[in-house]
């Protein structure tokens, strides 16, 4: 099995969106350089703009600092997210790069939008930027598909503490848009004064990453530091790392988090309501189970499993669907097996097979018949339509299956 290319991303004196184009730029890959970002620039706003780069040092550290100059530096823009699709959609980028940069300026016009209270489609992109954040986002999601990358870890944001001054007066850190970008993901609280995750950051770490987990093995394969422009007095110096590689290939591990909340006033309607928006929501798994409350009452727990980027869609669906006052939530390690479906032909009928493959370290090189299974909806069709047993069903099909994934070149299997 390939190992899968990742980029763990660790904001651990916290993050904005210069501060991780930097440190994507400090991984001193040839296939993404300033010069790249450079070009992007000028495909994505002319001559808006000026890059600067330096190495600066912090707490110690040497690291990458990337400045976006532009005239909106001097005056605050009021540039919509229509503005920024625009230009977006004017210059000749890949797929996936416009839509990962969409994806980002759209969860922050979201944010500001509904801490404002207006339509996301009325924000001006004043207080990050709109040339600055455009920039940031759209060089991060180019270096991304340029790197090769397929998946992408985060260890929890450090996001600053007190108040920051904008264009609004004084606001608590995080400041609303960004607490609201952030909301049910983990992060760590603290680290003196001032701002340290932008909305730009927030929304990179909402749309991009596709778990978050404590460190754990990785083997990495290149490392890069983006700095930001204050120098801390108090706290983790003003840094972020990115590393370049990958986890091993054969653990078949994962971290999920796991929704607990217990109901001894919901109908059994509204509880299996509520189950099936959880599945529909992103659950991994979704499950009740009787339990007893207070005054010795019969109540049924509702649980699921879910990637943290899910979270918040589960919460939502608990507090939507059933008179649950809270819910709980813990980290849990998940051992998963890669899954897939064949479909093969027993006496003129089409069986799906569903096929688990374990994690090699536990026997997963070799497909064996416990692997696999029938499609009972299927099975029942052919063995109605066709007077043969659910079972030499089941047999033939499962011995086709065998047949097919050995006939599979030797890269595919293992």
């Amino acid at each position: 099995m390939t190992a899968v290319q990742t980029l763990l991303i660790e904001p651990f004196g916290g993050m904005a969106g210069d501060m991780f184009l930097a440190a994507l730029l400090d991984l001193a890959d040839e296939r993404f350089t300033l010069e790249d970002l450079r070009a992007l620039a000028r495909e994505l706003v002319g001559g808006e703009c000026s890059i600067v780069e330096s190495e600066v040092t912090r707490g110690g550290l040497a690291a990458r600092r990337l400045e976006v100059l532009t005239d909106e530096s001097r005056s605050a823009p009021h540039r919509t997210l229509a503005d920024l699709e625009r230009l977006l959609g004017a210059a000749h980028l890949d797929e996936a790069v416009g839509e990962r940069t969409l994806a980002a300026l759209r969860r922050i016009a979201s944010a500001e939008g509904a801490v404002h209270r207006i339509d996301p489609e009325r924000v001006h992109f004043h207080e990050v930027g709109a040339v600055d954040t455009l920039v940031d986002l759209c060089g991060a999601a180019l270096a991304l598909e340029r790197l090769g990358v397929e998946r992408v870890l985060a260890t929890p944001p450090l996001t600053g503490e007190g108040t920051v001054a904008c264009a609004h007066g004084e606001l608590p850190v995080p400041a609303p848009a960004t607490e609201r970008i952030l909301r049910g993901l983990p992060v760590e609280r603290g680290g003196g004064p001032g701002e340290r995750v932008t909305p730009t950051a927030a929304a990179v770490l909402r749309e991009w990453v596709d778990e978050f987990a404590p460190a754990g093995a990785f083997e990495s394969a290149a490392v890069g530091y983006g700095a930001g422009a204050r120098a801390v007095e108090h706290g983790p110096a003003n840094l972020m790392r990115v590393v370049l590689g990958a986890p091993p290939p054969s653990q078949g591990r994962t971290t999920v988090w796991l929704m607990e909340c217990t109901l001894d006033d919901a109908t059994g309607e509204e509880i299996g309501w509520c189950v099936e928006g959880l599945r529909e929501a992103g659950a991994l798994e979704a499950w009740t189970t009787p339990v007893q409350m207070k005054k010795d009452r019969p109540a049924v727990q509702v649980c699921a499993l879910c990637r943290a980027g899910d979270r918040e869609a589960l919460e939502r669906v608990a507090f939507e669907r059933t008179p649950t006052l809270g819910v709980r939530w813990a980290r849990r390690e998940r051992t998963e097996c890669e899954r897939e479906c064949l479909t093969v032909e027993v006496g003129g009928h089409r069986l799906r097979v569903k096929a688990r493959r374990r994690p090699e370290r536990l026997g997963g090189g070799t497909m064996e018949e416990r692997d696999l299974k029938v499609e009972d909806d299927d099975l029942r069709a052919a063995a109605e339509a066709g007077g043969v047993s659910r079972r030499e069903l089941s047999r033939r099909a499962v011995a086709a299956a065998l047949a097919e994934l050995s006939r599979r070149p030797q890269s595919r299997r293992s």
